[in-house]
Order: structure tokens, then C-alpha cells, then sequence
């Protein structure tokens, strides 16, 4: 009688590693497939925010989320046709005063945004350095220069795109003006 409870004891040890084992395989897989797809959609429409995997409805503003080592980078996905500030304009609600005062705010929150991705850049750069000194791979290495040429494209489109809202954003200021 002691062998039969000891060996149902065993199976159902058993049958209890199986169950562990298919959950760890099973999450494994949903976590490669995560790994793939590590891009969400953030929609938003008045009071309502919505994350899906698939693009949003024209009706919603789409914000991509990007999961990439823990870290989670928005990204405003709008349409260049559907400018906010030619929302504003269109709207007629913003006496010129506060028009005016609300561009050299922002113009100066894209001038300091500007400075802050410098600074990124600039502590990417180092830390991809530091990483080459202490792996022991030479400064002229391909594998090196081709990430350091991947991390100043990124920073170069980031400023670009930035410098591009600055420029419109002051090309508006000075219609403003006359």
C-alpha cells in the first residue's frame, strides 16, 4: 500500500514538472515573439487611450511605444497634414499675444530639447566606449565604427527633425509679426 501512494506521488510530481515545463516552454515563446514585436500603439481620442499592436483608427492620435533593454521610448506618430499649430491658427481662440508667447516657448523647448539630445548623444557615445575598453576591442574595429556611425544617424535625425519644427515654428513667428 506504501509503493502505490509513493507511486502516485511520483506521477503526479511528474505530471507536475510536464505542466511547469510546457508553461515555461510556452513562455519562452510568447517572450520571442514579444522580442519580435516590440513595437505597441498608443491611441488616444478624448478621455479614451487605447494600446494595441496594430496601427491606430484615423480617428485617434498614434503614439508608437518601443520596449527595448526595460526602457520605453514614445514616439508621436501624427500626420504632417494635421499641424497643431495650423489647428490653433484655424481655431482663431489665441489672442496674437498669447500666440506669440506660446511659439517662443516653444521655440525655446525645442532649442533646449535640442542641447539634451546633444548631451545623449554624447553619453551614448561614452558608453559604447567604455563597453569597447573593457571587451578589448580596437578603436578601428568595423563592429565599433559601425555602431558609433548607427548612434550619431540616430541623434543626426533626431536634430534634423527637431531643427525642422524649429525652423517652421520661427517661419510662423515671423508671419505673425507682419
Amino acid at each position: 500500500m506504501m509503493i502505490n501512494i509513493v507511486n502516485l506521488a511520483d506521477s503526479a510530481m511528474l505530471s507536475t514538472n510536464r505542466c511547469c515545463l510546457l508553461g515555461v516552454l510556452l513562455l519562452a515563446g510568447t517572450s520571442a515573439s514579444a522580442e519580435d514585436s516590440k513595437l505597441i500603439y498608443k491611441c488616444t481620442a478624448q478621455d479614451q487611450v487605447i494600446f494595441s499592436q496594430q496601427p491606430c483608427p484615423s480617428d485617434y492620435t498614434q503614439h508608437q511605444l518601443e520596449y527595448h533593454y526595460g526602457l520605453a521610448t514614445e514616439t508621436a506618430t501624427q500626420n504632417p497634414a494635421d499641424d497643431p499649430l495650423l489647428r490653433l491658427l484655424a481655431q482663431k481662440n489665441l489672442t496674437e499675444a498669447q500666440l506669440r508667447r506660446w511659439l517662443e516657448t516653444e521655440i525655446y523647448r525645442l532649442q533646449q530639447e535640442h542641447s539634451y539630445l546633444e548631451m545623449l548623444r554624447t553619453g551614448e557615445l561614452q558608453k559604447l566606449d567604455r563597453e569597447r575598453y573593457w571587451e578589448h576591442i580596437a578603436a578601428s574595429a568595423p563592429a565599433f565604427l559601425q555602431k558609433q556611425r548607427k548612434i550619431n544617424q540616430h541623434y543626426d535625425d533626431l536634430q534634423q527633425s527637431n531643427q525642422q519644427q524649429l525652423t517652421r515654428l520661427q517661419e510662423y513667428k515671423l508671419q505673425l509679426a507682419e
